[in-house]
């Protein structure tokens, strides 16, 4: 596969942001191509899966292909996407998994869809785990083509289509340039020391992680820069957190930037080993829901997000299902409920778009005291 290839491939997968996908790729072809080429070809692909992107029907192949695997889980065959590095790795680490059965697709599988050509499911340990796969697969609308035999493994005929949302959108305008010189002062975060500018504008510093703080030098100038919730902060100024380079002008203006409507502080953590942020980060509800409905169930992985106000709203897959909460302090005690996949995306974006909590609006809620 070319450079532009792997490139093209590896933004059409989504699995990870410009930074990362760019430094892998320098990674993978050290020394068979500049630096700079890659980050160019980065932000070419990155621009047109976005422009591509924008004529996609509202639920894609992708998204069936998720709503399968999720409704496999909860029934009890653990379902992974995008899973180990291959069929033999990745049946090792699923074969003693909890639950009736597995089925997965693994790195190179991901690949192959996203370049084009369609996806292979392993699953095991029997027929009947196949039968429930493509009976799932079917109810979603997809293709399945499969002999009905333990030894082989499930065709899906898909086109794949998997949207990118903020900070997994996010690429540089001039991904080269005028470089700022970057260190971090405190909190941990993985950053260059010298910078393009439009990166750090348009891609760090707008989802600079909380606790977080760099100090910018631009020439003579020096600025320490941390983000609170939609504002950048450097010295006695506070800037909107698309415009982080202005805090290095030395007469720039003063006075409060509007806020940013849509927007809650999200941490959320994919187990067991997946996606996870730590720290928080602003997200809009599209980039939520997205986070949201690839959380696998029966894994007690979560999502918790707070609205400008402080107010918090968060989820977990327990055994009994998709726990959805607001911790209220006074009361030493989580009010929530048992909630169905629509139910919590609805509170996100209530908190998001409102900023408020309507958990205890819904039907059935109870109190867990802490």
């Amino acid at each position: 596969m070319s450079v532009e290839e792997n490139v093209r491939v590896a933004v059409a997968r989504g699995e990870h942001d410009w930074t990362t996908l760019v430094e892998e790729c320098a990674e993978d072809f050290s020394g068979e191509i500049e630096p700079e080429k890659i980050r160019a070809l980065a932000t070419q692909h990155f621009a047109a899966h976005l422009n591509a992107q924008a004529g996609w029907p509202r639920r894609t192949d992708s998204d069936r292909l998720t709503d399968a695997f999720r409704a496999l889980d909860t029934a009890g065959i653990t379902a992974r996407q995008d899973f180990s590095c291959c069929q033999n790795c990745g049946v090792a680490e699923l074969r003693d998994a909890p639950g009736r059965g597995f089925v997965f697709y693994h790195q190179q599988d991901a690949e192959r869809a996203a370049g084009g050509g369609t996806l292979w499911l392993a699953f095991g340990p029997d027929v009947e785990t196949g039968q429930e796969v493509v009976a799932a697969l079917r109810a979603e609308g997809l293709h399945v083509d499969w002999d009905e035999s333990a030894g082989q493994r499930i065709h899906v005929r898909l086109r794949w289509a998997r949207p990118r949302y903020g900070r997994m959108a996010a690429h540089p305008s001039e991904p080269d340039g005028r470089e700022i010189g970057v260190e971090v002062v405190s909190g941990r975060h993985r950053v260059p020391g010298r910078v393009p500018a439009a990166v750090l504008g348009e891609v760090e510093l707008p989802w600079l992680p909380a606790g977080v703080e760099l100090e910018l030098t631009d020439g003579e100038r020096s600025v320490a820069v941390h983000r609170e919730f939609d504002r950048l902060i450097g010295g006695d100024r506070a800037v909107g957190r698309f415009d982080g380079l202005r805090l290095l002008e030395e007469d720039g203006e003063s006075g409060e930037p509007p806020d940013e409507a849509g927007l809650i502080e999200v941490t959320y953590q994919t187990l067991p080993g997946g996606p996870a942020e730590p720290a928080g980060r602003p997200m809009t509800i599209a980039e939520v829901t997205d986070v949201l409905r690839r959380l696998p169930p029966r894994t007690g992985s979560w999502l918790s997000a707070v609205g400008r106000s402080g107010g918090c709203v968060q989820v977990a897959w327990e055994e009994g299902g998709l726990w959805l909460e607001t911790p209220d302090v006074g009361a030493a005690a989580s009010v929530g409920k048992h909630a169905t996949l629509d139910e919590a995306e609805r509170m996100f974006g209530v908190l998001a778009d409102e900023d408020r909590v309507a958990v205890r609006d819904l039907p059935d809620v109870i109190s867990r005291p802490w």
